[in-house]
């Protein structure tokens, strides 16, 4: 097979206009395997890779989401008006391993490694702010104590001096400067506002990218429980419907004061992923009480509740069946009147349109 030097993508709407992109392709390291070509697009201005190491593979360029998901929760704590604006994510394959938000860089990146031992070794780190040396130095004297190694590290732009630290000491990190990608737009652009893979016999599945967040978007933040959750709960929903976002499908997401505590995805139900991000934690002697879960789709019955309970959680996000055609709402009726026996917490995000009606807003992510 011949090497391809470049893509072209053209899209004609139901108007009759018609766009164009071309990507000049650029081989990789690897691709998704390593027997697998992989190859990278650049269609203009975007992230500059400063320090190569040995070269990015196909999933460290598609780990650099960890940026996304920080500058994300950043501008969503801006827009709650918490101060709690730092926030750092380490994504391993795709899922944030690890995240948190704090006033100050260095705070949050030291207390999200505090939850998994484990994964963030040799991830892909974004910040959502200018990495400064204080996270350098952190980074720089972890490496040395313990041997901990980051694959790749995404901010917009470095302080000075940061740069030439990292690459002499942690030598096979990859150093990205995302400062181009400067607009929530173009964080998640896709090719012309869509995202595509590919199914069997080669068919374009082609969906628009999901930009909605709580800062763009008219939203709801129903609680359907009698207990009404503190500030702190509320703050701890928000972010917790972020990362469960971020996450693959089925997901569960969960948060305290902050702090991503664990999560999984991947699995054929959210019960599994419930279970399994508590055993992560156990792991790691995370508690989980008083904790936030979100999750992507909504709860079938009260087995995910009374699984939840056990684990300490308090606050459930998820988006209920209501405005949905899927299945009964007496199960929700259900589910309430659990959470209620267990004085827990049920927050249903909605969406409101320009006539002010309610939409539903769920969060799969199946790319």
């Amino acid at each position: 097979m011949s090497t391809p030097k470049e893509m072209k993508v053209s899209i004609t709407f139901d108007d009759g206009t018609s766009k164009e992109v071309k990507y000049a392709l650029t081989p990789l390291r690897s691709g998704d395997n390593p027997h697998q070509a992989g190859f990278i697009g650049e269609p203009g201005n975007s992230y500059t890779e400063l320090i190569e190491g040995r070269g990015m593979g196909f999933t460290n360029h598609l780990d650099l989401s960890s940026y996304a998901v920080a500058v994300e929760i950043s501008k969503t704590m801006a827009f709650l008006k918490d101060p709690r604006t730092e926030a750092v994510v380490i994504n391993k394959h795709t899922n944030p391993a690890v995240c948190a938000t704090r006033v100050t860089q260095v705070d949050a990146l030291e207390i999200a490694l505090t939850t998994d031992k484990k994964s963030p070794f040799g991830g892909v780190m974004g910040t959502s702010s200018k990495l400064n040396r204080d996270t350098a130095n952190f980074l720089v004297a972890k490496n040395k104590a313990e041997k901990w190694v980051l694959d790749v590290l995404a901010a917009p732009d470095f302080e000075d001096g940061c740069v030439e630290l990292l690459s002499q000491t942690m030598k096979n990190l990859r150093i990205i400067d995302v400062s181009s990608i400067n607009t929530w737009e173009k964080i998640n652009s896709g090719i012309l506002g869509l995202n595509m893979k590919w199914t069997i016999g080669g068919k374009p599945v082609v969906t628009d990218v999901d930009s909605t967040s709580f800062f763009n978007a008219k939203y709801g933040m129903e609680v359907l429980s009698k207990r009404k959750p503190t500030a702190s709960e509320m703050i701890d929903a928000h972010i917790s419907w972020i990362i469960a976002k971020a996450v693959q499908s089925n997901s569960f997401a969960f948060v305290k004061d902050a702090v991503q505590l664990a999560e999984c995805g991947g699995q054929t139900n959210r019960e599994d992923s419930a279970k399994f991000s508590y055993e992560r934690g156990t792991e790691f002697n995370v508690s989980f009480k008083g904790s936030t879960g979100a999750t992507d789709s909504f709860i079938f019955d009260r087995t995910a509740i009374d699984l939840l309970h056990t684990m300490g959680v308090t606050v459930v996000v998820h988006p209920t069946r209501k405005l949905l055609t899927t299945g009964s709402l007496k199960a929700d009726e259900e589910i309430l009147q659990v959470m209620d026996d267990y004085n827990m917490v049920l927050i249903r995000p909605h969406l409101i349109g320009a006539e002010g009606q309610e939409k539903v807003w769920r969060v799969f992510r199946h790319l």
